[in-house]
């Protein structure tokens, strides 16, 4: 099973929490369990301890009978902390265990938590009484010899363990590093919980960390050579996570980042620039020109060099650094790097990617086509940078430089063939054109076989927005075997398309692909207006479905589809249509007409976004806000034409119709 790092991120991050922050308690654990940590049976009494040296000390448990045979996790004999050289072992109350033999891994709990499997039982072991302050525990064929808190043995390793624990640890999982400065208790210690530069400062008390009051037992803590472990319960989960000692080897192995840059690093958009780090991470060569633009003057002459670099792990980055001085912060991923001069993953900012990478790869094909296609893009400039910032497929090397020329002035395209219809994808694409300004008309059928095709319309989240808001008159012609496969959003035919029209247009056997809002003919369609257009094929992504993936207020006239949509049958035009359909209104509103064609709303409660919708001849007209409206008459009526007029809402992320539908034809 694939592990999910950001769930494994969440439940490291709620077990800290859970240690430093709160003073939580194990669920099997309640207040009154917490009073019976020291109780002891009828045979146990409480003695007063004498002062002086450890070894002089008596132990505050008497026993007169020590109990025979393995031992039950409840049997009072074994009730409260046992320890060892190392520190905790088990903790046992009248509700049961919470032990070190109990840690299971996190990964598995991720791993549990994803397959949506019931609880673990707790590991069975064996225990038995060795004498009245002493039990040995057997589990997976490893013995434990473990002494009560409370006996003069047991505080004597406490006291060993409380020294070898204090100190400044360090949490350094996923290149995260989190302080955390252990003190022996007291109240002061217990009450000042430090956050500045993310080191939190918190009591030990014997084996126990103490925080925020006097009583809270925030988990307990071994010893494992360098490293300290800190266990906690997460639901029935005895979990543990390490801390290492600062400074020390185990430390150092982990902040180092070294060797996790180690590679040429190339930036996509313009491959001469990269940072390429050697000698695991120790050495830093930097080529390229764009630094000053994106990162300010200070970083406009360190093109050209090399460094004797440190890379180490710091609050969530790698921060790399040169004669003292701090070059970037990074955030190393599983395919890129991306580089700050802040680190608060601020912008600017650039994300470099693996030489030998697809992404690479294709950066550097595109920039041989752009060079290839000079006087192309001199004539033309993708002044948006559509060609980088997008999947432009194989639309550059088929494009046509004397077709564009033919019929640019006009705005008149025809296209009969591949390389005519790629040539006005990369004009509409590219160039600053107004809406309605240029139309396409196919002279032939057209085989895309063999190409990777690119979407007519496109948009960069909000930036260089390049809407399709064209026309486009298929003449009944058929375009075949189109295959688009994108990591981008807003696919198909048209990607993203705005009051465009597309007329008599077939489309057999597409193959279409993206991350969201796809479909054959229109990735995201608002307002457009398509007559008599068929299509077949398979689509795959979110939002998708099969003419038209993502549509507003659009006019589907005897358009038909026969598609696969994620690997199903899908029986609508649109993912908007497919979703309407399973919305299901309990209550709908009535409304009324009378002879004048005036429609009357009663007052509706629980919807918001009230509209009138208004169908001439089966077309919609009209979509009128009717939040303040109660009553309202479509102003368009004419003799001889059929009227639909319902009230919509936004529910479940759709305009459906709440009320009954009213249909009329003006006389």
């Amino acid at each position: 099973m694939k592990r999910n790092p950001y769930l494994l991120t969440a439940i490291t991050a709620t077990i800290i929490s859970s240690l430093l922050l709160t003073s939580c308690q194990s669920d099997r654990t309640t207040s009154s369990d917490n009073q019976d940590l020291n109780a002891q049976n009828s045979s146990v009494t409480e003695a007063d301890s004498s002062d002086g040296n450890s070894s002089d000390k008596k132990s505050l448990r008497t026993v007169a009978e020590v109990p025979a045979g393995e031992l039950s996790d409840t049997d009072k004999f074994l009730r409260g902390i046992w320890v060892d050289e190392n520190g905790f072992v088990a903790n046992f109350t009248k509700s049961g265990r919470q032990s070190i033999f109990d840690d299971t891994d996190i990964l598995e709990i991720v791993d549990k938590i994803s397959a949506e499997s019931s609880d673990e039982a707790l590991k069975k072991i064996s225990i038995t009484a060795k004498d009245a302050d002493t039990i040995e525990i057997i589990c997976d064929d490893t013995s434990y010899t473990a002494y009560h808190a409370d006996s003069a043995k047991g505080r004597e390793l406490i006291e060993k363990f409380e020294n070898s624990a204090l100190g400044e640890w360090a949490i350094c999982d996923n290149g995260y590093e989190q302080t955390i400065s252990i003190k022996k208790y007291n109240l002061l210690t217990a009450l000042k919980i430090g956050f500045a530069d993310d080191i939190y400062t918190v009591g030990l008390d014997g084996v126990k960390l103490r925080v925020i009051s006097l009583d809270s037992d925030n988990g307990f803590v071994r010893l494992d050579g360098e490293k300290l472990k800190l266990y906690s319960a997460y639901g029935n989960y005895i979990s543990s996570f390490d801390l290492v000692k600062k400074g020390s080897a185990e430390y150092k192995k982990l902040t180092d980042a070294g060797e996790k840059l180690d590679g040429t690093w190339v930036y996509p958009y313009d491959t001469k620039m990269t940072l390429t780090f050697s000698d695991r991470g120790t050495k830093l060569a930097v080529t390229g020109e764009l630094y000053g633009e994106v990162f300010g003057d200070e970083y406009s002459d360190i093109s050209g060099k090399t460094y004797d670099i440190s890379a180490k792990y710091e609050n969530g980055a790698i921060v790399v650094t040169a004669d003292e001085k701090t070059l970037f912060y990074i955030n190393r991923y599983d395919e890129s790097l991306i580089i700050f001069t802040k680190n608060d993953s601020s912008y600017p900012q650039i994300e470099l990617y693996p030489e030998d990478s697809d992404t690479i790869t294709e950066a550097r094909k595109t920039e041989k086509l752009i060079n290839e296609k000079a006087d192309l893009l001199s004539a033309y400039p993708d002044n948006d940078d559509w060609l980088r910032i997008t999947d432009s497929g194989d639309i550059l090397s088929l494009t046509d430089k004397k077709y564009i020329d033919k019929y640019a002035n006009g705005g008149y395209f025809i296209a009969g063939t591949p390389q005519e219809l790629a040539s006005f994808v990369y004009y509409v694409n590219t160039q600053p054109i107004e809406q309605g300004l240029v139309l396409l008309k196919l002279s032939a059928d057209i085989d895309l076989s063999g190409y990777n095709w690119a979407p007519m319309g496109w948009s960069n989240s909000g930036n260089s927005d390049h809407p399709f808001a064209f026309c486009v008159y298929g003449n009944g012609h058929t375009i075949k075997n189109m295959t688009i496969n994108s990591a981008d959003s807003n696919v198909g035919f048209i990607g993203w398309g705005t009051v465009c029209g597309v007329f008599e247009l077939n489309i057999e056997n597409a193959n279409v692909t993206g991350n969201s809002n796809v479909g054959i003919l229109t990735g995201q369609a608002i307002m457009g207006n398509y007559q008599n257009c068929h299509v077949t094929g398979k689509v795959s992504g979110s939002s998708a479905g099969s003419l038209l993936g993502y549509e507003a207020n659009c006019d589907m006239e005897n358009c038909t589809a026969d598609a696969e949509v994620n690997g199903e049958k899908f029986g609508f035009l649109s993912w908007n249509e497919q979703q309407k359909s399973e919305i299901k209104i309990d209550d709908p509103v009535t409304i009324t007409i009378d002879e004048s064609y005036t429609v009357t709303r009663p007052e509706v409660n629980g919807y918001t976004n009230l509209g009138w919708m208004v169908y001439e001849d089966g077309k919609q007209m009209l979509h009128r806000n009717a939040e303040n409206e109660m009553s309202y008459c479509y102003f368009g009526n004419e003799p001889g034409h059929s009227y639909e007029i319902y009230l919509s809402a936004y529910v479940s992320g759709q305009y459906v119709p709440i009320s009954n539908i009213i249909k009329y034809t003006v006389e």
